[in-house]
């Protein structure tokens, strides 16, 4: 392997995150969001970070939100990026960004190794139940089921959680990824048994955009009676419903300043159903030993924790000794997973 950094790789629809780490000791070197310009596109993006190192890098990991049935790091070959674009239609915002700079890096340095690391893997062995759908065969067949993502998050609060706290990891752990995107995790013995995303990043929680979880026979009403297009219907579901429906904003910091009426009922509504899909979690833990929150939200919004815990408060959980921040460290998880990938080998996906 080349001598260089580790690059760890996270793009979205209109950013490119990065972290740079030592190969050796893994540390942190440097980070940064590289914002796309109007019309400049994530291989200008990724020229930019790639200016700022002396060398090219050693490797690269990519946070790849999809990965249908692919559920370890896998080095990425014409083959796994053609099964990440398959993939892809079940997450549009993120895998084709993701794809744009694997082609980018692989342009510019077709001899480093890309790993991709897949946001659906941790929560791949959850019960059958947790995650198939009752539909015929022929579609099950196809893929059709829940595979709920943040799972990098959540994986690096499991791998953290005693250093981070001074505590042993609670047999079962309710996580609370909230940001933008946002989700829940029923944690057990350190393994995901329960999630609240689930075919896309579309279900669950109400977000910053997106509505969370609905009834299907809404979608069908708005496709035979509102004249709505596929294309339509997913545009509004991605970008415009969520917070920034109900408030016109889609930041939580935002809405938690403003006294609007439509302010309050947002993050009203963001707690209402955080806390509601909690007892589900709960109940597929059959109970609940500590709460971690993460994320944006989850690591800076106080008053969101607190009404959330309030609503949990039936748990008999004690705020200050089973509920712990941890903040999300997703580019430190990759990079241990790109480190362990390097020095075993390539696995089978």
């Amino acid at each position: 392997m080349a001598e260089g950094a580790i690059l760890v790789l996270n793009a979205g629809s209109s950013s490119l995150k990065y972290a740079r780490f030592d190969r050796h000791s893994l540390k942190p070197l440097a980070k940064g969001n590289v914002s796309l310009a109007d019309g400049q596109t994530h291989g200008e993006a990724l020229r930019a970070v790639l200016a700022e190192a002396s060398a090219p890098p050693a490797a690269v990991g990519h946070r790849v939100v999809h990965g249908g049935a692919l559920n370890r790091p896998a080095l990425i070959t014409p083959d796994i990026r053609a099964r990440i674009e398959a993939a892809g239609v079940m997450a549009p915002l993120h895998n084709p960004p993701a794809l744009a700079v694997i082609d980018a890096m692989e342009a510019l340095h077709p001899g480093v190794a890309q790993v991709a690391c897949f946001d659906t893997a941790f929560h791949a062995d959850n019960p059958p139940e947790a995650v198939t759908f009752a539909l015929p065969d022929t579609l099950r067949a196809k893929g059709l089921r829940r595979y709920g993502f943040h799972g990098l998050s959540y994986a690096s609060v499991v791998r953290r959680f005693r250093a981070q706290t001074g505590q042993p990891l609670p047999n079962r752990l309710l996580v609370f990824h909230l940001g933008a995107g946002a989700s829940i995790a029923a944690i057990l013995n350190g393994k995901g048994v329960a999630t609240t995303m689930g075919f896309s990043p579309l279900d669950g929680l109400t977000m910053a955009t997106r509505a969370g979880s609905l009834d299907p026979g809404l979608l069908l009403y708005l496709l035979e009676h509102e004249g709505m297009s596929a294309a339509a219907l997913g545009k509004m579901l991605n970008r415009e419903s969520g917070l920034k429906a109900m408030a016109g904003s889609p930041d939580m910091k935002t809405l938690l300043a403003s006294d609007t009426p439509e302010a309050r009922f947002a993050v009203s509504h963001f707690v209402y159903w955080a806390a509601r899909h909690a007892g589900s979690m709960i109940a597929a833990m059959q109970g609940v030993d500590g709460v971690v929150f993460t994320g944006g939200i989850g690591e800076n919004a106080e008053p969101v924790r607190a009404r959330i815990l309030e609503r949990l408060r039936w748990t008999r959980l004690n705020p200050k000794r089973q509920c712990w921040v941890i903040p999300a460290d997703e580019e430190g998880e990759i990079v241990q997973l790109v480190n362990n990938f390097l020095q075993t080998g390539p696995i089978a996906p």
